[in-house]
């Protein structure tokens, strides 16, 4: 009898230490689950507006967000307000951090490097997303295929910048992991497809790009109104016209060739709108 009660304690007692395990586990599954829809959730605004401000795949700059910063939590992130890795300075700030990168092998490695360091969440996205879209000082076109113009489908702008931005050769299927599990295509991508407003903003790439708001007089006589800011690897359609001449137009963008620091800006009158030089305005007053 006594050796009867002894195994009915010992099974119930791991009855219930499994149940236990279990449930701690799922609760810390749930957690975490909790803690990467929270992220998604904080940048969800801010990746929408540059995925369609710079027309890329906001599935894959949420997910990369997501690996980059360990959903939020890496010091990188919480400290510089980099989520993306992105090396350099920014306006001058930078932070020195070891990181760890991966040989041609596929061995990691751990090395000090410098990042940049930007004043907010807004500002790390908007310059990766620039980033993309300038290419380097070398290749402005090194990301092209980011693009969604150029780009059919979000697998190919990760394989794009798993060959040209990660040195993990794992790195594409991370980031495919990630927009598939938390279904990033449907809340980030089919909001900013490939026929929406988005395309109406033509990217030059070499031109530093932001919003603008405000408003300004169109100088008399004639002026070439642009599709796009023309630049030396864009040959940008443009047309002369004199029926805007004299009227206060809306600013709605503003952007600097780098190259030549010229500067132009996005005017809207009515239903025209267009890329005008800033020798072309009078009178501007600019909001930001």
């Amino acid at each position: 009898m006594e050796y009867n009660r002894m195994k009915l304690w010992i099974k119930l007692t791991a009855t219930l230490t499994l149940a236990l395990a279990v449930f701690g586990l799922s609760g810390a599954r749930t957690a975490q689950a909790d803690s990467h829809t929270a992220f998604i959730t904080r940048l969800s605004k801010p990746v929408l507006q540059a995925s369609k401000k710079y027309h890329l795949y906001g599935s894959v700059m949420m997910a990369q967000a997501a690996l980059e910063s360990d959903w939020g939590t890496s010091t990188l992130s919480t400290e510089a307000n980099n989520y993306f890795g992105v090396k350099g300075t920014y306006s001058g700030q930078s932070v020195t951090m070891s990181t760890s990168e991966a040989d041609g092998s596929g061995q990691f490695f751990n090395t000090m490097a410098q990042f940049k360091s930007y004043p907010s969440l807004q500002a790390s996205i908007n310059d990766y997303a620039q980033t993309l879209r300038d290419g380097t000082t070398w290749n402005p076109f090194l990301y092209e295929n980011t693009w969604r113009e150029n780009a059919t489908s979000y697998t190919e702008a990760v394989d794009t910048i798993a060959q040209h931005y990660a040195t993990d050769t794992n790195y594409a299927s991370k980031i495919e992991t990630i927009i598939a599990e938390y279904d990033l295509t449907s809340r980030f991508d089919d909001t900013t497809s490939n026929s929406d407003d988005a395309t109406t903003t033509k990217i030059t790439p070499g031109v530093s790009y932001a919003t603008d708001k405000g408003t300004a007089t169109i100088k008399s006589g004639s002026i070439k109104l642009y599709q796009q800011v023309p630049g030396p690897s864009v040959d940008a359609t443009s047309s002369n016209t004199s029926a805007l001449a004299g009227k206060k137009v809306t600013i709605q963008q503003r952007g600097i060739i780098k190259s030549s620091q010229t500067i132009w800006y996005q005017i809207k009158s009515g239903s025209t709108t267009g890329w005008v030089q800033l020798t072309d305005l009078l009178n501007l007053q600019e909001s930001h």
